[in-house]
This record gives C-alpha cells, structure tokens and sequence, in this order.
C-alpha cells in the first residue's frame, strides 16, 4: 500500500462525515450524521467543529450545520485525502483483447468500483478519455477474476483500496458495473486519477449544474 493518506480531513471518521455532507443535500443534525455514518457522536462532533473552524459548514441553529459550498469542501477534503497517496497502483491488460474488461467485471462478485475520466464520462461525456481506473480491494483476486496480466503501459490500472469511502454510495450502470459516487470520482480526478487536473472540469461543471441529480 503507498503512504498513508496525511491531514486532519484524511482520518476514517473525517471522510465518514465529508463524504454525508457532501453527498445529501440537506441540513444536518448530530444525530442524522451519527445515523448515517455509523460513527458515535462524540467523534461526529469533533469532525463537525473541526469543519466549523476552516468554515466549510455553518450553523443554522443549536446542533444544525449546512455546507455552504460543496465544492469548497470537497476540495479541502480531497487535499487531504490524496487518491495519489492513498492507492496502490498497478498496471494491466486484459486476456482477451476482444473482450472489453468493464463487460467482464459486472459478471464476477469482486467488489470493485471504476473511478477516474471513464466514470466521469457517465455523467459529462466530455471528460478526456483515459484508461479505466477500478478501486478494489484485493488486486490479486480481481486480476484472476477478470483475467488480467500484468503490463507495462497504462491500459487498466487497478487502485487497492482498503478505505470503505469509496465504494460507498457507489451508482450501477445498466451493465451492473459500479461507479464510484460522483464526489468520489471528483476528488480522485483532482488528485492524481487523471495526468492532468483539468480533466475534471467536465465533471465539476456538470455537478454544479445538476445537484439534485447526484446529491441526495
């Protein structure tokens, strides 16, 4: 695994609370975070005064807090919780080049996620192309399953992944192959997904235009 994701947003319970705030939209109490992250209140609360003080959310009453920015949090979050630190990367290809992995993938029970510009493109096809980026959390497994060789080049890169976070709240395609959450592949985007950062900017713009479409 590569070195460990570092800052004060990057610990369990911090992503736990982000990813709610950002992928609800709504106001929320102690209580409903403690509910939908499964984390006990004390820890919610430290999160959530931690946010108050670098003003990523507000209070909208005694024990109420709302997120005045998405995206300014998502990017505080992403900071700290690097895609490029957290992962660990490795490159393959498939078997049978006629038969397209991302078909493959939905007929085993590995879990798994695609991330980066090819999830992207689910929600703003103009996103640049690149090569699938999956999250799994067993790479061996997986390359058995979905019957990859290693290889030199970048046509399928595999991300282990211990962290939950990422598979949670995860979109199925018609195909059944999992996306990770648009906040998710966001942030991966922005932090070392794709070779360039501007690769999501099709991304962020269509989560600005569309909210009610990927916040809950």
């Amino acid at each position: 695994m590569s070195a460990a994701a570092v800052g004060p947003l990057a610990d369990e319970a911090a992503t736990l609370v982000v990813r709610a705030l950002l992928d609800f939209r709504t106001l929320w109490t102690t209580h409903d975070l403690v509910t939908t992250t499964g984390l006990a209140a004390p820890a919610v609360r430290r999160v959530v005064s931690r946010l108050e003080r670098e003003d990523l959310v507000e209070r909208r009453g005694p024990g109420v807090v709302a997120v005045p920015e998405w995206l300014v949090l998502l990017r505080r979050w992403s900071a700290d919780f690097r895609f490029n630190r957290r992962v660990h990367l490795t490159r393959w290809r498939s078997k049978h080049r006629a038969d397209p992995v991302l078909d493959r993938i939905p007929t085993t029970s590995v879990r798994h996620a695609l991330t980066g510009p090819l999830a992207a493109q689910h929600w703003a096809p103009d996103t640049p192309g690149g090569p699938p980026v999956i999250y799994t959390p067993d790479v061996q497994l997986a390359a058995t399953a979905w019957e990859l060789v290693p290889a030199r080049g970048t046509s399928i890169i595999l991300a282990e992944s211990s962290a939950d976070i990422v598979y949670t709240r995860s979109r199925k395609t018609g195909t059944d192959l999992r996306l990770a959450a648009p906040s998710q592949v966001l942030a991966d985007l922005l932090t070392g997904a794709t070779k360039s950062p501007t690769t999501a900017d099709p991304l962020t713009h269509w989560m600005l235009d569309h909210e009610l479409d990927w916040r809950y």
